[in-house]
């Protein structure tokens, strides 16, 4: 246990990091773990497209959960990286804004508990919008959230720390699958959804208290000179035409999402092919659960000593794995096996997510790179469900699953022969 908190003598490591680093370390990982403990109650490709359609049986609004969960978290991010560049601390903000963004939670579950009240327009218009301040929330925070976590744990223990806290996260959501399926059989709808968006907001409330207990220094930041009197848009233009190997990153990130399009219809193409309880999004939570915590123990720690560009290729390598096994395995254990392999991939996406663009650039320009990354990508994380919606009312899901093969065949070629690992190039 001591060797895994022994830090690589480094110059770069402001003393009060290494100083406070343990509690920094645990306080992060616990404020993960609650936060995906209340995730798991509002799960974007179980729980709440089965949630969608029980108001419609359109695929359009179905598939447009998860890619308000996407586009939210990837697209607002950029617009703080200049702030963020000249302030001295991160954790204020990522405070003022963590405490607004569990807010639409509790809302929800008021909506919920009181669906049956309104039309069904009404019902769905309302929904939407709180899940749409809820998902753009999480994406303001999120910059700020991920240079504080870049500040307080030194790059030799990031994957480490994603791995661990993303494994006990998703270990207290296997608990919250539990819940969530005794409370999808055993009460009635809509109070069960009311009770879990409920338990979902007491969670991240929880995850707020450790969020607080951080020790972030001060340390001084300014714009660079050469960037002050840049635009945004400039500088952005700047980065892509003299950063080649970042650029091929972003097409790799575009396509692979693009290529997900399929994510969010997956639970409830396997509830209305099988004719399958509704209680069985609770099941497809349970499987997404665990092949995340076997994914999130092996990609943490290669992540470390390896860098992520190569979980990337994997990750591509397995989600492709998973579609050809849910195209061409028609059977209900064949879907349950192609969810936890494409779940196992979704894992080594998003740990690697998390960090490589972390090492892309120098410090000072890092926060534009970790907002280019997420906002230049989001668009196409809100357009590809919506996509795939329109080929499932056209062609059926087999075709849209199909597709989504097609193109992740694309990504993967992108990420194996045209990205070079940042860490060992900057």
């Amino acid at each position: 246990m001591r060797n895994i908190f022994s830090i690589p003598n480094s110059d770069d490591l402001h003393p009060e990091v290494v100083k406070h680093f343990k509690r920094n370390f645990f306080a992060n990982i616990l404020d993960s773990g609650f936060w995906f403990f209340g995730d798991s109650f509002v799960a974007a490709y179980t729980i709440m497209p089965v949630f969608m359609s029980t108001l419609t049986d359109s695929p359009l609004l179905i598939g447009l959960i998860p890619a308000l969960e996407g586009a939210g978290w990837f697209l607002p991010q950029l617009f703080l990286a200049k702030h963020l560049e000249g302030t001295n601390r991160r954790l204020p903000l990522v405070l003022k804004l963590g405490a607004l963004e569990r807010m639409p939670l509790l809302l929800l579950a008021i909506v919920a508990l009181n669906i049956l009240k309104f039309d069904k327009t009404t019902a769905i218009v309302l929904f939407l919008v709180f899940y749409i301040i809820k998902t753009f929330l999480s994406g303001l925070v999120a910059l700020p959230w991920q240079e504080l976590i870049a500040t307080v744990i030194p790059v030799s223990h990031r994957g480490r720390f994603w791995g661990w806290s993303l494994i006990l996260g998703k270990l207290m959501g296997l608990i919250g699958a539990l819940i969530t399926g005794f409370l999808l059989t055993s009460v009635t709808y809509p109070v069960n959804y009311a009770y879990m968006f409920g338990l979902g907001f007491i969670g991240v409330a929880i995850s707020f208290g450790f969020e607080i207990f951080n020790i972030e220094p001060e340390i001084e930041r300014s714009v660079s000179p050469k960037n002050k009197d840049i635009s945004l848009w400039k500088r952005m233009v700047k980065i892509i035409g003299t950063d080649r190997n970042f650029l091929n990153f972003l097409i790799n990130r575009g396509v692979i999402f693009l290529g997900s399009m399929g994510l969010g219809f997956i639970t409830v193409y396997g509830i209305q092919k099988y004719k399958l309880p509704l209680f069985h999004s609770a099941i497809f939570t349970f499987v997404m659960l665990v092949a995340e915590i076997i994914g999130y123990g092996i990609w943490g720690s290669y992540g470390d000593n390896h860098g992520y560009k190569k979980i990337l290729e994997f990750s591509n390598l397995f989600f492709i794995l998973g579609l050809i096994i849910l195209v061409f395995l028609n059977t209900v254990w064949g879907l349950y096996i192609a969810f936890g392999i494409i779940s196992f991939s979704h894992a080594g996406e998003f740990i690697s997510d998390q960090n490589i663009a972390m090492e892309f650039g120098t410090e000072n320009d890092r926060p534009t790179y970790i907002g280019m990354s997420k906002t230049l990508t989001g668009p196409f994380l809100l357009i590809a469900p919506i996509i795939g919606g329109a080929i499932v009312n056209l062609w059926g899901y087999q075709c849209m699953f199909l597709i989504s093969l097609v193109i992740s065949i694309i990504a993967y070629g992108t990420i194996k022969f045209l990205v070079v690992e940042p860490r060992f190039l900057y």
